[in-house]
């Protein structure tokens, strides 16, 4: 046994740690221009069966890239992972507690699944597929109840956007079926977008206090200009006293939606929390039972960090966390100029913020369950050194480098994403984008040439910084 278990130790880490592409050379490509070679590189180390965090990295890649229909093929195989992972039995969950976190599948979190969907949107929009991109709208719509009743402390963390995002489409289908003489048509997809602003209302409200990111003041108009549409008389007037009067529209105008998305959105990283086993506690004296583990870890809870003698200590359990901080971008918002119009984004989405609160409204079971993992390896080197120090000592040298936080997400994300609603006249325009930091100075600027604007329509467009 003493021979066989360096192996086994190896095999291991290496399990833990082996990848087949590296992070920073697909953000490095990105952040510099280049998203088809980082779109190529991924391609060129796709692994032979990729797991979730590669089909996002790569599904993003070439959506930057322009390469729409190979960014829908990896979200969707992507989508497939989450829902056969999401789905599994209780009963495997539970045997999978006793794994290390990296070996077992990667899930994903909410907010990841919910941009998912809005990248696919926008990639059929690209396409000139809005009816495909509509029905993304409806999958991503009946998806945010499948997490409402997870933890009520996150659980419409994302939805938000993807609600607000959903409701853009369906009244830009209805206007076009309005303008088609599709009467039913247009008030069909107008009720689908009434519905999609009450629920990106709702989602706005009941988050605010968690990501600090206010209802925006066109959602609210939108909702106005829907119950008007609908003639829902009593809903439009409530509307209208508490979000004001929408501006009216020029004839022979359309409008531009613009998506800003800035930065990067902070990685998972890893810490080390230390939590001492003394001497008279009941695991010490060889209560070794699947009971005592759970009534002794409030116990060891309690002790993260402390600092005992020699003589009081067994041993000390060393555990694994993920941990998020800030990484905020340079870019903190966005102006856009076309000739004498003008209009600032909105912030409607804080990745950075939801990520940091996903973490942390799961930390308290996760460092529960990673310390019973901890103990476990506490009786496995107890029966090793019993047996021969030496194993003892391998045993336990092994519990500490297989010790690895689940580190892992989607790190190409944007750290916010802002949101630019803005009428212009009918005719081809340049934007003029002017990138606003902390303090709403301008920080750097850019132009997009070419952009189409058509009479009482919308024009959608995402435009993505790294600074």
């Amino acid at each position: 046994m003493i021979k066989t278990l360096p192996f086994l130790l190896i095999i291991s880490v290496l399990m833990i740690g082996c990848a087949s592409y590296k992070i920073e050379v697909v953000k490095g490509n990105l952040a510099i221009g280049h998203p088809q070679k980082a779109d190529d590189y991924l391609q060129k180390n796709t692994p032979e069966k990729p797991n979730l965090p590669f089909l996002y990295e790569q599904g993003l890649a070439a959506h930057y890239a322009n390469r729409f229909p190979e960014s829908n093929k990896a979200l969707a195989d992507a989508e497939f992972i989450s829902d056969e992972l999401y789905t599994k039995s209780i009963a495997k969950e539970i045997i999978s507690r006793g794994v290390t976190p990296q070996l077992r599948p990667y899930p994903g979190v909410h907010h990841e699944r919910v941009l998912s969907h809005y990248y696919r949107a926008l990639n059929y929009y690209y396409l000139g597929q809005l009816e495909e991109a509509l029905i993304e709208c409806r999958r991503a719509t009946r998806f945010i109840p499948i997490y409402m009743d997870k933890n009520d402390n996150y659980k419409t963390f994302g939805s938000a956007f993807l609600a607000y995002l959903s409701g853009t489409f369906f009244e830009e289908q209805g206007n076009a079926a309005y303008m088609a003489g599709a009467w039913l048509e247009a008030q069909h997809e107008w009720n689908n977008a009434f519905v999609s602003y009450r629920q990106a209302e709702l989602h706005y409200q009941h988050a605010e206090g968690k990501t600090a990111v206010p209802m925006p003041k066109d959602l609210g108009y939108s909702l106005v200009r829907l119950a008007r549409k609908l003639g829902f008389n009593e809903e439009s007037a409530r509307y209208q006293k508490q979000y004001g009067e929408p501006p009216v529209h020029h004839q022979d105008y359309g409008e531009l939606i613009l998506f800003y998305e800035s930065g990067y959105v902070p990685e998972i990283e890893e810490e080390t929390l230390t939590f001492p086993i003394l001497k008279i506690d009941p695991m010490a004296k060889g209560k070794h039972d699947e009971a005592a583990k759970t009534a002794f870890i409030p116990t060891l809870l309690e002790r993260e960090g402390k600092s005992y003698s020699t003589v009081e200590l067994e041993y000390i359990v060393h555990v694994a966390m993920p941990t998020i901080g800030s990484n905020r971008p340079q870019y903190r918002g966005i102006k856009v100029e076309v000739g004498n119009e003008s209009a600032n984004g909105v912030l409607v989405e804080d990745i950075e913020k939801i990520a940091i609160a996903t973490l942390e409204s799961g930390r308290v079971a996760m460092l529960f369950e990673t310390l019973g993992r901890g103990l476990v390896k506490y009786w496995g080197y107890k029966k090793a050194d019993k047996q021969h120090e030496a194993l003892g000592k391998l045993v336990n040298l092994a519990g500490v480098l297989t010790e690895q936080a689940d580190t892992r997400s989607w790190q190409t994300l944007p750290n916010q994403i802002f949101m630019v609603r803005m009428p212009l006249p009918a005719g081809t325009h340049t934007l003029n984008l002017s990138f606003l930091g902390a303090n709403g100075q301008v920080r750097g600027s850019q132009s997009v040439p070419d952009i189409e604007i058509q009479p009482n329509q919308t024009t959608f467009l995402n435009h993505r910084t790294y600074e």
